[in-house]
């Protein structure tokens, strides 16, 4: 059965994505060439085609959840971004001379398109582009053998963003290969405890928890059925973290991205121990946001709010959100600012939790 206090948790998650979306805005480029692109950080002078794509998640899963359209500007321009690049980050096939990030930019257009899809009609020349992602993201897992890939090559996520948007667009033929790469790559085993995964042996990323994006991907793929249900209760309820697990890189966003899993997980099975470990995680992140804007740097080297853990933290806050929640329009208290933490506390726990 669903767990009533849930319904009052969708007020607490507007206010953060307010925040962030305020963090998201404030370092969006307005020049000629580069108008509307979200830079990874402050004073960075790269070109984020996927992080600006987080930034459109951000800016309208606000609006779905608020009814206001107070970030329509930035979503906007994000977009006519995204139009005048998707030819150069999305390609017609993902091969030898794609880059690196080719798969993690198309999942991105497709969650972003779906967040877009919720508050109404796509733009006639964006939808093309999601087109495009998709069968090129369909093709290549559908031919994927090794499944070690992580941050931007992370399986998990990638067929999570497929069959999520498969939903979204009531693509039956789409859902149907996702949920086939996930039964052949995944299945629904037994997990390995979350806090025993190893981190990246080299590079410079490792903000991906694959076991994490795993349980995501068979939600997504699957749907929120009892059956998946039982799966989360009897054979991950035990693999779950502690706490915050630290680790060598990006152990914000890593971090973040485990407390995704755990909500959705609490949201369909709503066994206890997946509220008890989430809570445990967003407590330290939240601690991290000291001052409280919705903003994170990858780890605690870094003093700068980064665009992909900002992204994250807020899939993270938005996971105890159920379907019945964000289909009701709640108030945006129009702050840009996240309230302090004794004012979230509404339903009991830290943040506007609700207590086990």
């Amino acid at each position: 059965m669903p767990d009533p206090r849930l319904k009052t948790y969708a007020p607490q998650a507007v206010r953060h994505l307010a925040a962030a979306g305020v963090s998201l805005m404030q370092r969006q480029e307005t020049i000629a060439g580069r108008r509307g692109n979200v830079p990874p950080w402050v004073g960075s002078d790269d070109i984020d085609f996927h992080g600006t794509l987080s930034a459109i998640w951000v800016w309208a899963r606000h609006q779905r959840l608020s009814g206001a359209s107070r970030f329509a500007g930035p979503r906007n321009a994000g977009w006519a971004f995204v139009d005048a690049n998707a030819k150069r980050f999305i390609p017609d096939a993902i091969d030898n001379e794609a880059g690196d990030e080719t798969a993690y930019d198309c999942a991105l257009a497709l969650i972003a398109t779906a967040a877009e899809r919720a508050l109404g009609p796509v733009d006639a020349k964006r939808q093309p582009i999601a087109d495009r992602a998709a069968r090129v993201l369909a093709n290549y897992l559908g031919a994927l053998e090794d499944l070690s890939g992580r941050e931007f090559r992370d399986p998990g996520f990638l067929a999570f963003a497929l069959a999520d948007y498969a939903r979204a667009v009531d693509d039956r033929g789409l859902l149907a290969g996702a949920r086939k790469f996930v039964d052949r790559s995944f299945g629904m085993k037994t997990l390995a405890p979350f806090g025993g995964e190893p981190s990246a042996s080299g590079g410079l990323f490792d903000f991906s928890s694959t076991t994490a994006t795993r349980v995501m991907a068979v939600i997504a793929a699957e749907g929120a059925t009892p059956f998946v249900g039982a799966w989360l209760r009897e054979r991950v309820g035990d693999s779950v973290p502690a706490g915050f697990t630290s680790r060598r890189l990006d152990e914000n966003t890593w971090n973040a991205c485990v407390a995704w899993a755990l909500g959705k997980a609490y949201v369909v099975s709503t066994d206890p121990v997946f509220m008890q470990a989430y809570s445990d995680v967003m407590d330290e992140l939240e601690r991290r946001d000291s001052d409280r804007d919705g903003a994170l740097g990858r780890d605690r080297t870094v003093k700068i709010a980064e665009t992909a853990t900002t992204f994250y933290y807020a899939l993270a806050i938005d996971a105890l959100v159920t379907p019945e929640a964000a289909g009701a329009v709640v108030t945006d208290p129009g702050s840009g600012r996240a309230a302090p933490a004794d004012a979230r506390n509404g339903t009991g726990g830290r943040g506007g939790r609700p207590t086990i």
